[in-house]
């Protein structure tokens, strides 16, 4: 072999083992390369998934740095371990000067209190030890403004809260000045004496106070009770003077006065651990929420977004600073105004009407041409608690025959035909008697009516199948759907039944048919009108949009021990129109019960002519049974109802609390 040519084999395996070498190095870089991301890419799935714990740290135990962050962003979101909504890596790059040390550019999404969406980008410091890479702890990985001892902040600001208006656009309720009255251990002679005068002074339980003032920390503001500022007016002579009580002025969406409609539109204030827990992190300890009625099924739309801030501050124990620039500024979007068709007048007449009550009662007025509820009041125990006006359910007794003869009439029943009204009507050996054990004798249909006989109405109940009572009933507003009223309410029922005693009962509204005074007071509006009414009391929202779903439920819980149980509701479909000729003598049979009938107490009232129906319902098992009151009507086109729980009978009860209602409008 020539010399020339081994030189020439040399050289070609000297350019084979310099490639081979290049590649090698090439490969092993790619590996590296692709190792220093791969432990980007690790933490940031971890982070997102809260398991930080599981990811190895350089010069970190294992967990330390996870603690370290949940410490930092523990108020961002108000999940027990805080993870960011999104992260992921955006670059990787390798230190020019240091081989075995790298930085990640990571972008980061998180949602703030469980509303506001702030994305940033922030840096990863990288090392390789003992040939593996290792992310490196700093505060800088949750955000590249934070100091070494610092922790993030979220202040929420509170968004303005929305006013509720009625008919007129009248302002039902608003921002008014209240005075927080407190005690504070600290500034009292005696924190116990303290306790107990304020407690006389403001009408609260002064043992129960007492405990909470002792119990507190001497710096405290130990609440005793939120006065409107005319109230505070009135007492602030007699509690500045006490030894530690102290005062915190601000503002409180309050309804004119305390009792206005009160368990309609609710109250707003702090909010219960339960309501806390059930809102999924939209609510807070500290804010001022809707707590019941219509201020807590529409707190989202009247409540609002609160506006927030994010900004580094010094952790508990670390010597503290100037305050920070903020990193995200969120203004609150402010609540919106609800309107009501509520009326001002008609509401304060209804309450006034119900406010000698010993009893529960409640009144629901509507205006019947256009199906506007005007009033919702409740009067006597728990008034401003259960709203038994739209809730409640009752058996609805006489006021039912007002259904019932709908039917009938339709049915070709006479207003002038002669029916019957012994002393008692016997159906399948269930025998059936009059209220007042009235005996009319064989007097016209429109005299059975106006003095409400039972037995005729039981003779007359085979005239009529249940299918039709119940079309009937669902034709003038039972078991129809509130959805256009906006709240939950009771629609009232009529059961299926082919057992002839349960049908008979049915007629006179007893047996299992229930009714709430919503449900009745659209029967009369109905009938004033001329054609079905549908109650409606929420405008804006208007009910059924999306702003109002899964915001309507019922907020004041279920029945108490006096409302029936629920039972099926009425399934048959409204009719359009009502039958003209049944309505025209339905209206003049309700003129004649108070002209003549068991309703003359409002024979006398000013106004129009007042057309009505009362009702004395049984309920429960007792001998004999006890009765709820009820009286129902309209005079022109304002329709109403009246219940009083246990007030016996409709006509002594019921019809004088509605004619002092209609004087009080007139």
């Amino acid at each position: 072999m020539s010399r020339r040519s081994v030189t020439t084999g040399l050289v070609v395996l000297a350019v084979l083992a310099g490639a081979a070498g290049a590649g090698a190095f090439a490969w092993a870089r790619h590996r590296d390369d692709t190792a220093m991301r791969k432990a980007a890419t690790d933490l940031t799935t971890a982070w997102r998934k809260g398991e930080l714990a599981a990811v190895p740290f350089a010069g970190a135990n294992p967990g330390e740095a996870a603690t370290k962050v949940q410490e930092i962003t523990a108020q961002l979101t108000p999940e027990r371990v805080d993870a960011p909504a999104k992260v992921s890596v955006a670059s990787v790059t390798r230190s020019e000067n240091d081989r075995s040390a790298a930085t990640a550019l990571l972008d980061v999404t998180w949602t703030v209190d469980g509303t506001a969406t702030w994305s940033y980008q922030t840096t990863l410091a990288l090392e390789r030890r003992d040939g593996r890479w290792l992310p490196v702890w700093s505060p800088r990985l949750v955000h590249p403004r934070l100091g070494d001892t610092e922790v993030l902040d979220v202040a929420r600001t509170p968004a303005p809260r929305g006013d509720i208006l009625g008919s007129g656009d009248a302002v039902l309720v608003t921002a008014r000045e209240v005075v927080y009255v407190g005690i504070q251990p600290n500034r009292a002679d005696d924190p116990e004496q303290a306790a107990r005068r304020v407690a006389a002074v403001v009408g609260v339980d002064a043992d129960a106070l007492v405990k909470r003032v002792t119990a507190a920390k001497p710096g405290a503001f130990v609440d005793v009770i939120t006065l409107r500022r005319e109230h505070y007016d009135e007492l602030r002579d007699d509690l500045r003077p006490i030894p530690g009580a102290v005062f915190r002025e601000g503002r409180l969406h309050l309804a004119p006065d305390a009792g206005f409609a009160r368990a309609l539109l609710g109250t707003v204030g702090a909010p219960t651990k339960e309501l806390v827990q059930a809102s999924g992190g939209r609510i807070r300890v500290g804010d001022v929420t809707g707590l019941s009625g219509l201020q807590r099924s529409y707190d989202e739309y009247l409540g609002g977004k609160p506006g927030l801030t994010v900004r580094p501050v010094p952790r508990q124990g670390a010597p503290q600073e100037p305050q920070a620039q903020p990193l995200l500024e969120v203004e609150p979007t402010p609540g919106r105004t609800m309107k009501l068709t509520l009326d001002l007048r008609t509401q304060r007449a209804a309450e006034a009407a119900l406010a000698r009550a010993t009893r529960p009662a409640a009144l629901v007025a509507i205006r019947a041409s256009t199906g506007e509820v005007l009033a919702v009041a409740n009067g006597g125990p728990n008034a401003t608690g259960y709203n038994r006006a739209l809730h409640g359910q009752y058996p609805p007794g006489s006021t039912f025959k007002v259904v019932s003869t709908y039917a009938l009439l339709r049915d070709g029943l006479k207003a002038d035909e002669t029916v019957v009204c012994p002393p008692r009507a016997v159906v399948n050996g269930k025998v059936f008697t009059n209220a007042e054990n009235e005996v009319l004798g064989s007097v016209p249909f429109r005299s059975d009516f106006a003095h409400s006989c039972n037995t005729a109405f039981v003779g007359s109940a085979d005239r009529i199948t249940q299918q039709q009572l119940r079309s009937a009933a669902a034709d003038l507003g039972y078991g129809t759907s509130t959805r256009s009223l906006g709240p939950p309410a009771f629609p009232g029922s009529v059961p299926d039944t082919d057992n002839p005693v349960e049908h008979a009962a049915d007629v006179i509204g007893q047996g299992k048919v229930l009714a709430s005074p919503l449900t009745v007071a659209t029967v009369s509006a109905s009938i004033a009108a001329g054609t079905p009414v549908a109650p409606q009391l929420v405008v804006e929202p208007k009910p059924g949009s999306a702003e109002t779903e899964g915001g309507t439920g019922d907020p004041d819980g279920t029945a108490t021990g006096t409302e029936a149980t629920a039972t099926p509701t009425v399934e048959s479909a409204r009719a359009d129109r009502l039958d003209s000729a049944a309505v025209a003598t339905l209206r003049s049979l309700m003129r004649e019960v108070v002209t003549g009938g068991t309703g003359t107490a409002l024979r006398g009232v000013p106004g129009g002519p007042v057309a009505g129906k009362t009702g004395t319902a049984e309920y429960g098992g007792g001998d004999p049974p006890r009765t709820h009151a009820w009286f129902t009507g309209f005079q022109e086109d304002l329709a109403f109802a009246v219940v009083v729980e246990d007030g016996g009978f409709g006509a002594r009860t019921a019809a004088p609390v509605t004619a002092d209602f209609l004087r009080r409008l007139s």
